[in-house]
Formats: C-alpha cells, sequence, structure tokens
C-alpha cells in the first residue's frame, strides 16, 4: 500500500483436489475475506480525515445559530458521502459516526479491523458494546483492556467478541453499566410490528435474567409434544407462548390417538421445577467488595450491581465454589469418569460456552467432553477426568468430534495459566481459542493437577501380561493421542519461534 493505491494479493490455492490442498482451501474459503477489514478501516480513516478538515474549517469564537447547529459538519460531511454513495442521509450519518468511533473514540479496537483480527461485522458488535460510554479516559481504558484481550483470544466469533468487550465495559465503568441499567429498566416494553398480511411479531423487552428463564420455561414446556408433533421447534415456541399469554392450553398437533404428549399443567409443572439459570461471580463482587462483573449463561458478562440484584431473588440459590477443592480431586470417587460438582461448574463457567470455534450454545446446556479420551477399561491409560482435559461442547459438535472421521481437538494450558482449545479439521486446518471467561477464573490455569500422565500408545498397561486385540473405537483412541503428541511437539518448537499462541 502506498499513498495513492492498494494492492492486496491472497494467495490462492489450485483446486486441483488433492488431499495435500484440502487444508488450504478450506483455509481459503473461510479467510480470504479478511481484507474487507482494511479496506473498511481506510475507508473510515478517510472519512474522519475529511470531517477533521471541516472541522478545522471552523473560525474560532464563532458563534453557532440555529442552521449551523443543525447543518454542522457532522451532518455535511455525511450529506456528501451520502450523494457520491447513493444512500439514505441515515445511512451515511451511520457511517461517518462509525468512523469517528474506529478512528477517534476506539482506535486500538479499530487496529483490529485493519490487521483482519476482527471482521467489520464483528467490529461493528463490539462499537455497540462502547456507545453509551461517555467518560473519556474510561474509554481509553476499556480500548486498550478490550483490544488486548480480543488480539489474544484466538479464533472470534461476533459472540465471543460482544462478551469479552460487554465485560471489560462492565468492568471499567462500573458507573455507566449502573447508569445503563437504571435506563433499561425504563425502557421495558411490549411492541407489536406487522410483518406481512398474516403475521405480526410480538417483541418483549426485560430484564435480561428473566427473559433468559421465560426461554427456558418455553423450552420445558414445548419439550412435552409427541415426536410426530409436525412443528418446527421455533413454530412451537411461538404457539406455546402466545397460549401462556392468552391462558390457553398448548396443545399436541400430531392429530392422533395414540398421542403420547406430557403436557398437562402438572408436567409442565414437574419439568419446570428443574429449571435452573446459572450464574458464575466472584465472592467479593456480590459482598460489594468489587465492581468486577459475573456470567450469566446464555446470556453474557452482567454487571455486579445486577448480580448483587440477582441474589437477593427469592427464588435465587447462592453456592460457594471453592476452587481449592480442585487440588485435592477433580473426579468422583465412585465414577472416575464424572467430574467433582466443583470441577463441572468451574469448567463450564470457564468456557462459557460450547469450546467448539464459533459455537455460541452455552456451557450449562451443553456436553462435559473429555477432550483426550477418557479409557472405561483402564482408566489410567486415557485422559484424566480433570479441568485440564474437560471442555464443555454442544450435542453436536460432541458428536461430530466423537463419530465423524478425522477430526482432532486438544486443550493446552499455556505459560500463563490460560486454557485454549484447539481443533483441527479433518483437512488438516488447526484453530486455536483462548477459553472465554479467563478473566473470570484466571487461576484455574495455575492450579497444579494431581494425575500422571497417560500411557504413551502401544505401551502395555499391565506389565507382561499377553495384550487382547484393540477393538476399532480403541485403534481411534491411540491415533488420536498419538496425533495430539504430534501436534503437541510441533507447538512446542513452534512457541520457541513465534511465542505463545495466537501466533
Amino acid at each position: 500500500m502506498n499513498n495513492d493505491e492498494i494492492v492486496i494479493r491472497i494467495p490462492c490455492p489450485a483446486p486441483d483436489g488433492s488431499t495435500d490442498n484440502l487444508a488450504g482451501l478450506i483455509g481459503f474459503a473461510a479467510r480470504a475475506d479478511g481484507y474487507q477489514g482494511l479496506v473498511l478501516w481506510l475507508q473510515y480513516q478517510a472519512m474522519h480525515t475529511v470531517l477533521q478538515a471541516k472541522l478545522d474549517a471552523i473560525p474560532s469564537g464563532r458563534e453557532r445559530d440555529a442552521c449551523t447547529s443543525i447543518f454542522d459538519p457532522v451532518c455535511q460531511t455525511a450529506a456528501s458521502y451520502a450523494v457520491v454513495a447513493g444512500v439514505r442521509q441515515f445511512t451515511a450519518e451511520r457511517f461517518v459516526d462509525r468512523s469517528i468511533s474506529c478512528m477517534a473514540r476506539v482506535p486500538a479496537i479499530g487496529l483490529l479491523l485493519r490487521d483482519g483480527v476482527l471482521s467489520p461485522y464483528q467490529f461493528h458488535g463490539a462499537l455497540v458494546q462502547v456507545a453509551l460510554v461517555d467518560d473519556g479516559p474510561v474509554l481509553e481504558e476499556i480500548d486498550v483492556e478490550a483490544a488486548r484481550r480480543l488480539r489474544a483470544g484466538g479464533a472470534l466469533s461476533l459472540s465471543r467478541v460482544t462478551s469479552i468487550v460487554s465485560a471489560v465495559v462492565a468492568k471499567l465503568d462500573p458507573d455507566g453499566a449502573k447508569r445503563t441499567r437504571d435506563a433499561a429498566k425504563t425502557g421495558k416494553r411490549v411492541v407489536a410490528n406487522p410483518v406481512d398480511s398474516e403475521l405480526t411479531e410480538l417483541i418483549v423487552t426485560a430484564d435480561s435474567a428473566d427473559v433468559a428463564l421465560s426461554m427456558k420455561v418455553l423450552d420445558t414446556l414445548i419439550s412435552g409434544v409427541c415426536a410426530h408433533d409436525p412443528r418446527s421447534k421455533q413454530v412451537r415456541r411461538a404457539d406455546a407462548a402466545m397460549n401462556r399469554i392468552n391462558g390457553t392450553p398448548f396443545e399436541c398437533r400430531c392429530g392422533r390417538d395414540d398421542c403420547t404428549s406430557e403436557l398437562t399443567d402438572a408436567d409442565a409443572a414437574a419439568r419446570a421445577a428443574s429449571i435452573v439459570l446459572h450464574v458464575v461471580v466472584r465472592r467479593e463482587s456480590l459482598t460489594g467488595d468489587s465492581d468486577d462483573p459475573g456470567f450469566l449463561d446464555g446470556h453474557g458478562p452482567v454487571s455486579a450491581a445486577q448480580l448483587r440484584e440477582m441474589a437477593t431473588r427469592p427464588d435465587a440459590i447462592v453456592r460457594d465454589l471453592d476452587l481449592d477443592e480442585l487440588i485435592d480431586r477433580t473426579a468422583q470417587d465412585a465414577d472416575p469418569h464424572r467430574p467433582t460438582t466443583t470441577c463441572d461448574v468451574a469448567v463450564r463457567g470457564l468456557f462459557g460456552q460450547c469450546s467448539w470455534p464459533g459455537c455460541d450454545r452455552p456451557a450449562f446446556e451443553s456436553d462435559l467432553d473429555h477432550v483426550c479420551e477418557f479409557n472405561h477399561e483402564s482408566p489410567e491409560a486415557g485422559g484424566p477426568t480433570c479441568f485440564c482435559n474437560l471442555a464443555p461442547k454442544c450435542r453436536f459438535h460432541h458428536n461430530v468430534k466423537t463419530h465423524a472421521e478425522g477430526w482432532l481437538d486438544d486443550q493446552i494450558v499455556d505459560a500463563n495459566g490460560d486454557i485454549w482449545t484447539e481443533v483441527t479439521t479433518p483437512e488438516g486446518y488447526t484453530v486455536r481459542s483462548k477459553a472465554l471467561n479467563s478473566w473470570l477464573l484466571p487461576e484455574l490455569g495455575h492450579i497444579s493437577c494431581r494425575h500422571g500422565p497417560a500411557i504413551a500408545p502401544g505401551e502395555p498397561t499391565c506389565g507382561t501380561e499377553p495384550q487382547r486385540p484393540i477393538t476399532r473405537l480403541q485403534a481411534k483412541h491411540r491415533y488420536r493421542m498419538a496425533m495430539r503428541a504430534a501436534n503437541r511437539r510441533a507447538r512446542e518448537a513452534q512457541y520457541e519461534e513465534d511465542g505463545e499462541p495466537p501466533f
């Protein structure tokens, strides 16, 4: 790139279909649009330069009248952009506002757009989280810290970006978070918007905890229909919500005489009684000694003030999570395959959502998977039941990893105590992402594990006794262990050359 042109070169593997080329093709298909962030950043830079020139051209001491207040430099710059781009004034003003944010309000986050760390969509999601921060020094601190966490987070999705930035805002601007929450209370509303001649959408704006709880209630209610109900899950949710509001019964639509649905009030109440809304928070935030935010499963970071309000609800149960217990025991004595309650909650709280890159399924609605497979016949030869080897995976990604061919995942604790997930596709493309809530449970990666290393593939597990032929599943687990060992050796060599992930 020079002063008057931009030259972008994107290596494109030849699509010859050879297995050696598949990783390059996957990488090109998924990541080649990274240049869009650079181009957009340069567009914002150009727009901000035009705006700044108009601001500098205003004579000092000039009195402002009604016209100059309405047609200020922002309005005029946007009007020029609207004419050239062929868009409405509102769209143009939003573009100018984003250019101001990118170049002046949060320039460190803006550089992530330029460098391809954030896509335009993710960058705009980050701007939403800082939109209400009006304290200049605080915003500068938020910008630097959020950019640091995002740059060090590995693979990012929109939900991860918004969660990371909102956690920083809640921590560094607790007063602003309280003002936002107080303002939000007056913003509760119910709005009906026509969709077409037959449908109207009902939008309910309410407290995040109440909405999350309502969604769980709806899901437990619709789970009572029989397997022959023809409606999709979203249609069943909509019907159940309307039935609840209107006070009419929710019924199965299968039309069969042998319907096995369980939709009586007693059935629904029994299922709803098991609903739990999980919140992970530091004890000092609940006592008021700290304003560090917490994490609401299925929602994301929430401010300490909101957490303290949640804790006073009559239906709230507060339980201590003593991480020191992990030093003594991470698996249940009666069943070494199952983690202790402390280990289970700590792992889910650390990851916050499905650990598979790109998935945002809530952690407490996901399976807890042994990354390195647990060996039921010889536990000492397989992956341990420990926070260093456990990660939440939604049912789909758990099954993909377990049953589909070619997938390989690994879990790494780096020198800083951060826990990383590494997923390699069948084509050989590897993606790394840091546990989402490392900021909430930073000590977890510093706890020393007491289990020993798994027995290397091919080594005998019972002295000199003859070995039985292994099953296909055992062979696959041994192969995966060998591949993880090879990947870790290659990773250690890469650390020496490039430093810690995300490289």
